[in-house]
């Protein structure tokens, strides 16, 4: 009777291990399942409805919305105003990233540099980030007070003798003056993400390098080029990248300070998205420039994770 209980067992304990190991093997698929169900219905749902929605025209005006296919893809290009909105985006991003850069790494090695006393160093670095506090609604609502052809900045200029306050400049209702001045609001509110990555980067720098080159005989231009742009290109990459991602997708800032004017001057793909969906209720449109806002962003991002790689 014994040897019949050892060989049974013995039999089952195989079987009993397979299946600890069967679970031990799907465990951490079952714990990473919650958050694929959630990212599922959250991003996954939501963008596919959106390239759905995009090819159809009348959606949700009609119950039965008509399939049109490329349609609504092919309206957006054949009208003039995309070519505008594409162009201003293009400009926008590009000078926003552009300034950013220049600024923040200009403040940066201002901040890093032995010129300034270590107190007033973390004074200044402290000052410096206070844009990045603010909410975007501040920071719309206070330059748009400051742009205002009464306000502080024509009032500056007028003190200069640069500007006459009889024929003041309307920065925000202007055409050409426009986009401009939206580039200036978000240089100033977005440099501190540029100037904080620098910073870290341009600490980061052995100074044994920086001392070697002294006594080569290098001057600061030399030691800029050859040893701190080359030290820290891997983060300027990043953050233009990154920021390139963020200026290329921005609604708030122009929505809140022009809302796309005057006479479409400042519209971006993403305030003219809203403006079809929600003001022109042409949600098939809408949609379908928003397929196109996110194929240029998923370029953008795949830059970015190749540049990670490297």
């Amino acid at each position: 009777m014994s040897n019949v209980k050892a060989t049974v067992s013995t039999v089952k304990t195989p079987g009993k291990w397979s299946t600890y190991r069967m679970f031990g093997r799907s465990l951490p698929y079952l714990l990473v399942l919650p958050t694929l169900l959630t990212l599922g219905i959250l991003v996954v749902y939501p963008i596919g409805y959106v390239i759905y929605i995009s090819f159809h025209e009348n959606y949700w005006i009609v119950r039965e919305p008509e399939m049109v296919q490329l349609d609504n893809y092919r309206w957006l290009i054949e009208q003039k105003i995309f070519t505008t909105i594409l162009k201003n985006t293009f400009i926008f991003t590009g000078a926003s990233v552009f300034f950013h850069l220049i600024v923040g790494l200009a403040l940066a090695m201002l901040l890093s540099s032995e010129v300034i006393h270590p107190r007033a160093r973390n004074v200044f670095r402290g000052l410096l980030i206070v844009p990045w506090l603010f909410t975007t609604v501040v920071v719309a609502t206070v330059w748009r007070l400051m742009l205002y052809p009464g306000g502080v900045v024509n009032g500056l200029l007028s003190q200069l003798g640069l500007m006459d306050m009889a024929q003041p400049l309307n920065w925000l209702g202007e055409p050409g003056l426009a986009l401009p001045a939206v580039i200036l609001i978000n240089v100033w509110a977005g440099y501190p993400f540029s100037l904080l990555m620098m910073l870290a980067a341009l600490l980061s720098v052995p100074q044994s390098l920086y001392e070697a080159a002294d006594v080569d005989g290098a001057n600061g231009i030399q030691k800029f080029i050859k040893i701190t742009i080359p030290m820290i290109k891997p983060v300027i990459a990043s953050v233009a990248l990154l920021d390139a991602i963020w200026s290329f997708r921005l609604f708030d800032l122009v929505f809140l300070t022009t809302g796309g004017g005057p006479l479409n001057a400042t519209h971006v793909l993403a305030t003219y998205t809203y403006r079809l969906s929600f003001e022109s209720f042409e949600f098939g449109r809408a949609s379908a420039l928003s397929v196109m806002l996110l194929l240029f962003t998923m370029v953008l991002t795949i830059f970015y994770f190749r540049n990670q790689e490297v």
